[in-house]
């Protein structure tokens, strides 16, 4: 039996490398012969950079930062040399992790950090920017971002508004004078999965703002914010980008993205595909089943996480795809509605999250035999 294993980590439980060990005990005790190809993938998140490196040579350039409280950090992204392209995780500076619970709140925090970054990269010369959106603590439409690099955001009074969640409201120009030559000189790439657009139900407010510690009250604001944007950046440049498929990826920081650095918007299954050359592997090997993981599954996961990305490399190679899981969420039968052929929840319902999490290991390999040892 070959096997193709795509996981990504159990939050707090299993590292990528912990679930492809874990599998591969299970299957070695399941008594079936098989075979394992595995491919490091990543959504744009946490671990973006992690995954690169595994396949780029790169070095690491350090940067003192701000995090999503203009807060000053040590960061770092990655350079290569012979493509002359940097890779940038909006995580590093601009994530939830980075913030304790009580800190949370989109209203309030910015991309502001990440644009430090890409300015650095860009004053060093860089003229390729791949970014890397996901596991944001921000809903500012990717102001922080673009303010780093020059753009200001005026109110009604001409005033220069702070680049958080709670001026987007109060956007009335934007002045872009700033804003220096070599911008123009670099060609940037966003990396996610997320499909969602920058407003509306489906957008970024009300889909992602509740996760990174918004009210409804605040999403409601947080959600006008992002329609008075768009309307300001439509009327000055005369493009209309909030119905993208991604706009409103990391708080909508995909739709600054795109409105002021035209960037291009990459799925991060194709791109780690790409550079890892995994394509060729696929297109002249065989596999019986792709195996994938989830610490949970629910409806978000077919929204933006790897899970759908996988589901949908496994239908373009007609490879069965069976998705193993901490906990499920959703009914079996629609996920295979949408193209799994199974899913392996390994809870053990008799016990706490804490025990289940402190032995995913544990239980992922004893799954994984009983299961395969009777497929």
């Amino acid at each position: 039996m070959k096997l193709l294993l795509i996981p990504d980590k159990f939050t707090d439980s299993l590292s990528r490398d912990d679930f492809k060990d874990a599998f591969t005990e299970g299957m070695k005790k399941s008594g079936i012969g098989f075979s394992t190809r595995y491919l490091n993938a990543t959504d744009g998140g946490e671990d973006f950079l992690t995954v690169v490196s595994k396949y780029k040579p790169c070095i690491s350039i350090q940067v003192i930062s701000e995090n999503p409280l203009r807060k000053p950090i040590q960061s770092y992204y990655l350079y290569n040399k012979e493509d002359n392209a940097a890779y940038i995780e909006l995580a590093n500076a601009s994530g939830i992790e980075l913030l304790s619970s009580d800190e949370q709140n989109p209203m309030f925090t910015t991309t502001y950090g990440t644009g430090i970054e890409i300015k650095d990269a860009i004053d060093k010369g860089v003229k390729h920017i791949y970014i890397g959106l996901g596991a944001s603590a921000t809903n500012d439409g990717g102001i922080g971002i673009a303010n780093a690099l020059g753009y200001d955001f005026l109110n009604e009074n001409g005033v220069i508004l702070p680049p958080m969640g709670s001026s987007l409201q109060l956007i009335k120009s934007i002045d872009d004078s700033r804003v220096p030559e070599n911008v123009k000189d670099v060609s940037f790439y966003t990396i996610n999965d997320v499909v969602n657009p920058l407003f509306g139900i489906n957008g970024a407010a009300h889909v992602y703002a509740k996760y990174k510690g918004a009210t409804e009250n605040i999403i409601t604001d947080l959600n006008k914010g992002l329609i008075r944007l768009n309307r300001v950046v439509t009327d000055k440049y005369k493009v209309q980008y909030n119905n993208l498929a991604g706009a409103g990826a990391a708080g909508g920081a995909a739709f600054g993205l795109k409105a002021f650095l035209n960037a291009e918007y990459l799925s991060a299954m194709d791109f780690v595909l790409n550079i890892s050359g995994f394509r060729k592997i696929l297109e002249k090997e065989n596999f019986d089943y792709l195996i994938t993981g989830e610490g949970k599954i629910d409806e978000q996961n077919l929204n933006s996480k790897l899970l759908q990305s996988v589901i949908n490399l496994g239908k373009e190679y007609k490879i069965p795809t069976i998705a193993i899981c901490g906990s499920l969420d959703i009914a079996k039968d629609e996920l295979q509605k949408i193209g799994v052929f199974d899913v392996l929840e390994i809870q053990d319902k008799e016990q706490d999250l804490e025990y289940n999490m402190k032995h995913a290991a544990m239980l992922l390999s004893a799954k994984t035999a009983e299961y395969f040892a009777e497929l």
